[in-house]
Formats: structure tokens, sequence, C-alpha cells
């Protein structure tokens, strides 16, 4: 049986969610306004950060009370899976999807941000 921490992973789903709208408004902008290439750029650059993210928090999220050193370890692994999967996924976009690089990294350093505001305001809200 696992257990998780309700409080915790629901902050994980309305992070997730709110960058999915966004990425995904920006994304149609650029879709219509500019191009096909442009509104994937946007779409590859904001799930290349938002995907391990998610995962990460998931794995993070299941409730441990055993020992600080648990609490860390968890940590850490959650970290360490993060960077895996956005490497391979950096890897995978460049080498297979046709992107506008600067507009890739500009979504993902948006999903960044929009995560770091996000978890600043439903903290103090907690």
């Amino acid at each position: 049986k696992v257990n998780f921490d309700m409080q915790w992973l629901k902050s994980i789903f309305t992070i997730f969610f709110s960058q999915l709208i966004i990425i995904g408004l920006f994304s149609l902008f650029f879709y219509y306004t500019k191009d096909e290439i442009t509104g994937h750029s946007v779409i590859s650059g904001g799930l290349v950060f938002c995907v391990p993210a998610f995962f990460a928090g998931l794995f993070m999220s299941r409730a441990s009370d055993k020992s600080a050193m648990l609490v860390l370890s968890k940590a850490y692994l959650g970290t360490l899976y993060k960077i895996g999967i956005t490497i391979l996924l950096f890897i995978y976009v460049f080498k297979n999807i046709p992107v506008n690089i600067s507009i890739f990294l500009a979504a993902y350093i948006l999903s960044f941000v929009m995560q770091s505001i996000m978890s600043y305001i439903l903290y103090k809200s907690n």
C-alpha cells in the first residue's frame, strides 16, 4: 500500500495542469501567428520541463515518516529521475522533432518560471 501526501499531490496536479494550459495557449498563439514548427516548439519545450517535474513530484509525494534519511534519499532519487528523463526528452526532441530552438528553450524556461511562481503561491496559501 502506497500512501500519498494529499496536500502535496494536490499542489503537483495544480501546477502541472496550470503549466499545460498556459503552454497550450502560447502554442496556439504561435501556431496561428507564426507557423506549425513554432507551435510545436512551444509544446515540446513546455512538456520537456513539465513531464519530468510531474513524475518526480509524484515520486516524492509518497508519504514517508520513517526517517529523515529516507525522506532525503527519496528527494535526491526523485531529482536524479527528473534529470534523467529531461536529458532523454531533450535528445528525443532534438533528434526527431523539427523545432525552433530559441522558442523551445523559451518555453522550457517559461515552464520553469511558472512552476517556481506557482510553488511559491501555493506554499504561501497554506
